[in-house]
């Protein structure tokens, strides 16, 4: 037994022009106009796939991209934490990112701003970063400073 493709009957109305057009364009394909409009339409609705899931893929990789310029960047300037003199506990009002290993800090949650000379925009670091300050330094870590 053959499957038949279920097919659907779509109407539509359209301008006059675009019907001379379509009829135009289907007779010098040699083809019905129903199906020559079937062949613009699955062709436009995959265009637009594609162009949606290559804009997210670009986005991504962007994405990607500036997170490691960010990371270059701190690696090359120490961890970008060089300009803070001291650390201010407080209970966040609103969300952030820890300077150090990105986490992500809710509103509420306890976390330490940094405090510096210049001004410049806040910098944050979680308390599990802040407890590894506190450790003190082994005599292989003083030296490679």
């Amino acid at each position: 037994m053959r499957h038949h493709r279920q097919e659907r009957w779509l109407h539509a109305r359209i301008s006059e022009h675009l019907e001379d057009a379509l009829k135009r364009e289907a007779r010098r394909k040699r083809q019905p106009v129903s199906l020559l409009v079937r062949n613009v339409l699955e062709g436009a609705l995959d265009l637009v796939e594609d162009i949606v899931e290559d804009g997210l893929a670009v986005a991504q990789r962007s994405h990607r991209l500036a997170r490691n310029l960010g990371r270059s960047a701190k690696a090359a300037s120490g961890d970008g934490l060089d300009d803070v003199y001291g650390w201010q506990e407080l209970i966040l009002n609103r969300a952030a990112t820890c300077a150090r290993c990105e986490t992500d800090l809710t509103a509420g949650a306890s976390a330490h701003r940094g405090l510096r000379d210049q001004p410049g925009s806040p910098i944050f670091l979680c308390t599990s970063c802040v407890r590894r300050l506190r450790q003190p330094r082994t005599h292989s870590e003083e030296e490679t400073r």
